[in-house]
């Protein structure tokens, strides 16, 4: 019973850390709160995009350096304030893909996407707490999505919630163990610069706080790939990962997640669900 409490409460947290991940990657150490969401069965979730965001990147692409990457691709993204997003993470026979919009503002950031594959579900992230629907969850009558306190500190999810705060994220990031410019490409038409980024895993973990069943499942470093263009948006990233069995006796799985970044400046409006449909507790989630 115990093991398949902590596999369900593990495998959520995985699929939280695969959404986290990738964005916090570009963050910034400005001390904002990076929150991310998903879910498009809220109304009113998305507008059409807002007048004048521009498809390309103007300009000419010029190298960062391992100091200049993060906060540069981080402030780009603050200045455009929104885009949409497609990340697709495969591990073994389970395939995910997530899709979504993401929103900044003064108060930090707002998702809100859905996915589908081997967890489907809908999730909106916003005022650091979680709304999470579908996925299985063992929800009471007339409950149709679950919350989750990030910053609860007592909580696995509010543990991994810290991972949205850049300010936490950057005691990992700011030095780099490895940081190469690999070339430039094109990505959805767009010119970009290729780069291949390390980090330390064991300070990752620290600086975030992660709880200890979640850090042993990390490799010693974490790489990302990241594509970014003249503006220091960015327009792709790629990241594997060798995850190991949760029993322990079973074989390790890579996990492959690939995501584009698109239309920078799209309006959004993400809204929580209505109060009445909310559960705010799942025994085993906590």
């Amino acid at each position: 019973m115990a093991r398949s409490s902590l596999a369900r409460r593990l495998g959520a947290a995985c699929l939280l850390t695969t959404l986290v991940l990738p964005a916090a990657s570009c963050g910034g150490d400005d001390g904002t709160a990076i929150d991310e969401s998903a879910g498009s069965q809220t109304p009113d979730s998305t507008d059409e995009s807002v007048e004048g965001a521009d498809a390309e990147a103007s300009g000419d692409l010029e190298e960062l350096s391992a100091d200049e990457f993060y906060p540069a691709v981080m402030a780009a993204m603050q200045e455009a304030g929104s885009m949409g997003f497609s990340i697709t993470t495969t591990g073994g026979p389970a395939s995910t893909e997530v899709t979504g919009v993401m929103e900044y503002d003064d108060e930090g950031v707002a998702m809100q996407a859905s996915s589908a594959g081997a967890q489907a579900m809908e999730m909106v992230m916003l005022d650091k707490v979680l709304y999470i629907s579908g996925a299985g969850l063992p929800l009471p009558d007339g409950k149709t999505w679950l919350s989750v306190d990030l910053s609860d500190p007592h909580s696995l999810f509010g543990q991994l919630g810290k991972s949205t705060d850049p300010s936490l994220m950057f005691k990992a990031m700011e030095t780099p163990k490895e940081f190469e410019l690999l070339g430039s490409e094109e990505v959805d038409g767009v010119e970009t610069n290729h780069y291949d980024v390390v980090m330390d895993t064991a300070s990752y973990a620290e600086a975030l706080d992660l709880p200890a069943e979640i850090a042993k499942l990390m490799p010693k470093d974490i790489g990302i790939e990241m594509w970014v263009d003249a503006d220091n948006q960015p327009r792709r990233f790629h990241q594997e990962l060798e995850i190991p069995s949760l029993t322990g006796t079973g074989e390790p799985t890579t996990s492959i997640t690939d995501g584009t970044y698109y239309d920078f400046g799209t309006a959004v409006d993400i809204e929580a669900p209505p109060a009445a449909e909310v559960a705010d507790n799942v025994p085993g989630m906590g």
